[in-house]
């Protein structure tokens, strides 16, 4: 019997080694998850210029036109409009799932903060599948960077667009 607990406690103990955790391990369980666009040590980066990417966002988005409408019969005119979404960039630079988060104004080109148009939250499954249609168009990303692994990251971003109608334009002359 005594036999048998000691070849018991051997094998026991000769197998924690392979349970615990090695370097390589360690480090993949800390590149394995979600950075965010603000705290990772390089951003990812877009193919082309800033304004090759607004541009993008402009001529991708399938719902301008409502957005548009919606603003000037609710007379949020003579405003900065900003579409806020986000995504998530995997380690080799793919958008994928896209999230639409709210709709805001501002008077000024760049103003740190917006108001929400609360108006908007009743159209929020519509404006989340133009946003998924303008993600999955996307071109591949240069990944984040963290202590030179890449890895996925969250990206938070907006467009935006002033809008004015005629009214505001003839009280201006």
């Amino acid at each position: 019997m005594m036999k048998f607990s000691t070849l018991f406690a051997v094998l026991v103990f000769s197998c924690l080694n392979s349970f615990s955790q090695t370097e390589e391990t360690v480090g993949k369980q800390f590149y394995n998850r979600l950075f965010t666009y603000n705290y990772v040590e390089r951003k990812p980066i877009f193919p082309s210029t800033a304004d090759s990417l607004r541009n993008f966002y402009l001529s991708h988005f399938t719902g301008f036109d409502s957005l548009v409408t919606k603003c000037i019969e609710r007379g949020d005119t003579a405003k900065y409009i900003r579409v806020h979404f986000e995504f998530v960039l995997d380690e080799n630079g793919v958008a994928y799932n896209p999230n639409f988060l709210y709709i805001g104004s501002t008077r000024y080109r760049s103003a740190n903060g917006d108001k929400k148009i609360k108006y908007f939250d009743d159209l929020k499954t519509y404006f989340n599948t133009a946003t998924r249609e303008m993600i999955k168009a996307m071109p591949m990303w240069r990944p984040a960077l963290q202590n030179n692994v890449r890895v996925n990251c969250v990206v938070k971003d907006y467009f935006q667009f002033w809008l004015r109608s005629e009214e505001h334009t003839s009280e201006l002359q």
